[in-house]
């Protein structure tokens, strides 16, 4: 199921469904029952549907809701892609993971439907909505049968409508990274909730990753012989492309286009001694990488498009020095391992969505009218142009050099040091 699909159903059966949900709300309150908030919840849902790179930046966020219910107490809505990632990070037990398959219509019903039935099974009594303003994780929240909800709330038009659903309604701060505002989000659910929306307290500074993930000696050794395979040396310098091709049907303007790519890869080529190039996808991308491939035609440059499973791409990912990227979930996958990473922004915001890291070099113009992509507006713009990612490759390589440049004279000190 497309994106656009998905945002349409959101839009236009979700509005009124939050209406009438919240007709029903207002009029439950009325009846007496204890508050939500009186009660230590129990079981607890987390909901995060899409975006791969906020799981990434989520750990803070989660080690407060450790603090409300036992690790196995704890439960995950995501979409089935998620799911690997989610597994490999390891928040919860992976049989608490519940997923939805989106591949289509009937099976994103479906799926939701027994997902709503597994929650009420379970008794989840608490709801944390970590998607910013989606209608269906709020009307998910709501018939989860959750009495304590948490998840933002627009207030004063301070973003999509989506009902009065939640017991614990959260502002949206736009100054905050997104992983000290998933933090927030967390933190409210400690909270009473006549307390919100004011919060006494202080998010810590968007943390760099404690976690980094060690492949194991099978991985590495599947990985270096498919590099051997591929023609990659030892001593070569692996250098990796995300070119993203999948990524621009969700979000056309994020991508900078396969011709700088390719023009990136001749340069690289060109001025990089032992540089070897791999141009990295999904497997929904194998037929685009391998026409970019073809259009740098050069024998040193190679697509590996599906051919990495998450922990093997991470595998990968410890062998290169330097990935380059858009905004996108890879840039955040990279902060977990040892790789450089240069990721272009344009219609979104480094200040909310850069990825968390030593080895992140963030390429921005700050154009007037970026970001255009917002919560406010359910990441859609009106632009059909992205200018702000008129970012020259000469511009990416002349960084690519200075970090190979740095990376060679920290393993000639290391080697240098090295007893005999």
């Amino acid at each position: 199921m497309k994106v656009s699909t998905m945002r349409r159903l959101d839009s236009w059966i979700g509005v009124p469904l939050c209406w009438a949900a919240t007709v029903l709300v207002r009029a439950s309150r009325l009846l007496p029952k204890r508050a939500a908030s009186e009660e230590s919840p129990r079981r607890l849902l987390a909901i995060k549907l899409s975006e791969l790179g906020a799981l990434i930046v989520l750990r803070p966020a989660m080690r407060v809701l450790s603090g409300l219910v036992a690790r196995d107490d704890t439960f995950f809505l995501v979409f089935a892609e998620s799911r690997p990632l989610l597994e490999l990070l390891d928040y919860i037990p992976p049989r608490n993971i519940i997923a939805i398959r989106t591949d289509s219509l009937g099976r994103f019903l479906r799926d939701l439907l027994a997902a709503l039935r597994r929650c009420r099974a379970l008794g989840i009594d608490c709801a944390v909505d970590l998607e910013f303003f989606s209608r269906v994780t709020a009307l998910f929240a709501l018939l989860s049968g959750a009495r304590r909800r948490v998840g933002c709330h627009a207030y004063f038009g301070e973003g999509p409508y989506r009902g009065d659903l939640l017991t614990h309604r959260v502002k949206f701060n736009p100054h905050l990274h997104a992983a000290q505002m998933l933090e927030t989000l967390a933190a409210a659910a400690t909270l009473p909730p006549r307390d919100l929306p004011r919060m006494p307290f202080v998010p810590a500074p968007a943390e760099n990753p404690r976690w980094f993930y060690a492949s194991a000696p099978e991985e590495s050794s599947k990985i270096e012989t498919k590099l051997a395979e591929s023609g990659v040396g030892s001593r070569d310098i692996l250098i990796l492309l995300n070119a993203n091709i999948s990524d621009s049907e969700l979000l056309p303007l994020r991508k900078w286009p396969d011709s700088n790519y390719a023009e990136l890869a001749r340069l690289i080529l060109a001025d990089i001694p032992r540089a070897f190039v791999l141009l990295t996808g999904g497997a929904n991308d194998v037929a685009a990488v391998a026409a970019l491939e073809k259009k740098v035609g050069l024998e040193r440059c190679r697509s590996w498009a599906g051919e990495t499973s998450m922990r093997e791409l991470l595998t990968l990912y410890n062998k290169a020095s330097v990935l380059v990227t858009n905004d996108s979930g890879p840039a955040h996958f990279a902060t977990l391992t040892g790789v450089d990473v240069v990721v272009l922004f344009g219609p979104e915001t480094p200040r909310i969505w850069r990825p968390l890291g030593d080895k992140v070099h963030v390429l921005y113009r700050g154009l007037a009218c970026s970001p255009c992509f917002t919560v406010y507006n359910g990441r859609q713009s009106a632009c059909r142009r992205n200018i702000c990612l008129d970012i020259p490759p000469a511009e990416v390589n002349q960084i690519l050099k200075q970090i190979i440049e740095r990376r060679l004279l920290a393993r000639q000190e290391t080697e240098t040091r090295r007893p005999g």
